[in-house]
């Protein structure tokens, strides 16, 4: 897992690609939907995680000032970190379901 710091407020094809293998990897069994990808109104990029009815966002992924943040769907912070894979590690079993 890279722990590269990348400058910007955007996720990268990478960082994209990391969110959604951490998902299929630490989420077995969790009750989930998509694993979307996503382009914000300002062009920002972001990964949603839906809802096993793909109805609802469970929580979303981003980058805020160079750092990775995991936020709910209530705009709770899950977790932040300047390092993806420090990310994945603050956050909790629950923020997976």
């Amino acid at each position: 897992m890279s722990n590269l710091l990348v400058s910007g407020d955007s996720l990268s094809a990478q960082d994209i690609d990391l969110i959604q293998d951490f998902y299929q990897k630490n989420a077995i069994g969790a009750n989930f939907g998509e694993v979307l990808p996503l382009s914000t109104v300002e062009g920002e990029q972001v990964v949603a995680i839906l809802t096993a009815d793909n109805n609802n966002l469970l929580c979303a992924f981003g980058k805020v000032a160079d750092w990775y943040c995991a936020i709910d769907s209530h705009s709770n912070i899950l977790g932040q970190a300047q390092a993806l894979g420090d990310l994945f590690k603050v956050l909790s079993s629950t923020a997976l379901t």
